[in-house]
């Protein structure tokens, strides 16, 4: 038996706990209730049983579910302790520690592969090793996508491993494991059936882009987008509280994302993302005929308009939902015969036009905030890459033309 810090414990000797059944949306939930602090705390399991014909035999099972969960109680972690429920505890005490959206994010993966493969396989917190974490992010890079059956891409392995490693590390902080066993765990280079081709336009290139969405609602997102380098979330968490038009500068202090259920107002990705970005001529121009659309029709729905404050906003003020944007932006682009790219490629584009005009990394990195001096070099890199090929197409067939070449 290991004893669980008073973080993960209810500090409490004595056995007090109780179970009950509960029933939400048809599904049963077994409720623990148990003393924390001379106060009652309550624990809702998940059973994943419908209710319909089940609930005796769930009753029958109250005692287990009382006995695998009395580490709360008692402070005792038994040796049987399985790491999901570990990780279930984890997420629950991390939320409260990030914003909503990466908490959010956490959970989604957690139940889309954490839990389903550890839970099969009943691999208790003792037992995680170099080996069992690198033989799941084998099976990620093998079998990982449910929806085709082949495996995940090299980003979604890595969103995963971050939360197995920030786990495992914190138990280590918490003296239930000695050393944490995915520190030293790479993720499979390669990894998944396809990677994602990112998109790093020239400037006439990116005209070409503006030019598709010229009369288009989307043109002013896309054309700020691309200008600044401002992430799909910040440019549609734009709120005109955060415009100065005295001053002309603009802040993105508020972002709009999407995981489980839609987040506005969330904080944005990082402490340099909020950064003042000064407001030129054009794109002043461009925010105040928005804001003065925006106050006719909040004039003439009246009650019906939703004055959310962004200002960015359908007809109606709703606020722009990121599939939405995502979706019309590849839309316009096949309309207009243009090469398919992501909307998070804008801001690659905006790094590859500031490379044409001589800007070096560290003015790069500035101007699109990356908190990481690595993501910029990588990204200076796929450009550097690219040119190259450029370059290389404009020299062929340089030398050895024939005479009736040179004379055409």
């Amino acid at each position: 038996m290991r004893k669980i810090p008073q973080c993960l414990s209810a500090g409490r000797k004595d056995k007090d706990m109780k179970a009950s059944i509960q029933v939400k949306n048809g599904f049963m939930y077994v409720v623990l209730s148990y003393k924390k602090n001379g106060r009652w705390a309550y624990k809702w399991v998940a059973t994943g049983i419908k209710e319909k014909g089940n609930k005796k035999a769930l009753k029958d099972k109250l005692d287990d579910y009382i006995k695998k969960f009395s580490y709360l109680e008692t402070g005792e972690m038994s040796d049987d302790f399985l790491y999901s429920d570990y990780l279930r505890e984890w997420l629950q005490i991390h939320r409260e520690m990030i914003a909503q959206s990466s908490a959010e994010a956490y959970e989604v993966s957690a139940e889309a592969h954490i839990f389903p493969y550890f839970d099969e396989r009943k691999t208790t917190l003792e037992a995680m090793s170099p080996k069992v974490v690198f033989d799941f992010y084998s099976y990620l890079h093998t079998k990982g996508n449910h929806r085709t059956g082949g495996g995940l891409s090299y980003a979604s392995i890595k969103k995963i491993s971050s939360i197995i490693k920030g786990s495992l590390s914190d138990a280590c902080v918490l003296e239930l494991i000695a050393s944490n066993p995915a520190a030293a765990v790479k993720v499979p280079k390669g990894a998944g059936e396809k990677q994602v081709k990112r998109a790093y336009k020239t400037a006439k290139e990116a005209q070409q882009i503006l030019d598709a969405f010229k009369g288009h609602e989307l043109y002013p997102i896309v054309y700020m987008t691309l200008f600044y380098g401002l992430r799909r979330s910040e440019i549609i968490g734009l709120k005109w509280e955060n415009i100065d038009f005295d001053n002309n500068t603009f802040e993105i202090k508020s972002t709009i994302v999407r995981i489980k259920s839609f987040i506005h107002s969330d904080t944005p990705k990082t402490n340099d993302s909020n950064a003042v970005f000064e407001l030129l001529p054009e794109f002043r121009d461009i925010l105040l005929k928005l804001k003065a659309q925006a106050e006719e029709n909040k004039k003439l729905l009246g009650s019906a308009y939703k004055d959310y404050g962004y200002a960015f906003s359908r007809p109606n003020g709703e606020f722009y939902r990121p599939d939405y944007i995502s979706n019309k932006f590849s839309a316009v682009l096949e309309k207009a015969g243009l090469p398919h790219m992501r909307f998070h490629d804008l801001r690659h584009s905006a790094a590859s036009v500031l490379y044409d005009l001589g800007w070096d990394i560290e003015r790069i990195k500035c101007w699109l905030r990356h908190s990481d001096i690595k993501t910029t070099s990588n990204i200076y890199l796929h450009i550097s890459k690219e040119r190259r090929r450029i370059d290389a197409l404009e020299l062929a067939g340089l030398y050895n033309r024939s005479d009736d070449d040179e004379e055409q």
